[in-house]
């Protein structure tokens, strides 16, 4: 396969770039990812999608209406600091308190966690949904421990549809905690990604194989095995 990029150590950079000015009319650009163009007539909950770049079209690209008001973006596969998130945050609210929403990786937790309790001294309400709906990756005894894959979207969905039709912020918090309750996902890889200036994937599976239960940073899985039938 043949790409095209500038210095690897940028991409992720550049991509945020790239993109914020190809959509400058629905989002723009803020030190540690974007949020939309548009600030809210009023006061609302502040949505804030984040975690690390490589997932398009998350994170920055689920901003919009009815969906985020903002994302917090880090490297490649790598959480965002608290810095990050806290620059964010202070960007996107409107009065009405911010809910950082992620998949439920350590890095995250710790970075989000963080730049949730500087936000809170400085008097803005601010809350923590975690995504866990890969049932590959803990039993259901401890749910909890669970990482967030593809059930992300699910759940940054109805948050984000329920802040913008006016729910307060503990109503956005319950029903995204609700989503994420009753949201299971598995997922499959058929190939390894490669970062931007690698030689090789991450990983590589057997022809006509596939690996079962991957995380999305490439994480193993349960095991691989043969090609299934669609049926």
């Amino acid at each position: 396969m043949t790409k095209i990029f500038n210095n690897p150590s940028e991409f992720a950079e550049e991509a945020l770039a790239g993109f914020c000015d190809i959509h400058s009319g629905l989002v723009r650009q803020v030190p540690g990812g974007a949020v939309r163009r548009h600030r809210p007539a009023k006061p609302k909950v502040a949505v804030l999608a984040g975690g690390g770049s490589g997932h398009y079209p998350a994170f920055a690209g689920l901003i919009g209406t009815g969906l985020a008001d903002g994302a917090v973006v880090g490297n490649i596969f790598t959480s965002p600091s608290a810095q990050q998130a806290y620059a964010v945050a202070k960007s996107a609210d409107s009065g009405a308190g911010v809910i950082f929403t992620y998949g439920n990786y350590s890095g995250d937790v710790m970075n989000f966690g963080m730049a949730s309790e500087r936000l809170a001294a400085e008097g803005i309400q601010v809350e923590n949904v975690l995504v866990t709906d890969d049932i590959a990756s803990a039993p259901p005894s401890e749910s909890d421990k669970r990482r967030g894959i593809a059930g992300d979207f699910t759940v940054f969905k109805i948050m984000g549809a329920a802040a913008e039709a006016g729910a307060d912020l503990a109503d956005v918090v319950r029903l995204g905690r609700k989503a994420n309750s009753l949201t299971r996902t598995i997922g499959s890889a058929f190939h390894g990604c490669t970062f931007p200036g690698a030689d090789a994937p991450l990983f590589t599976l057997p022809d006509k194989q596939m690996g079962l239960g991957l995380g999305i940073h490439g994480e193993p899985g349960l095991f691989d095995t043969d090609l299934p039938s669609a049926k």
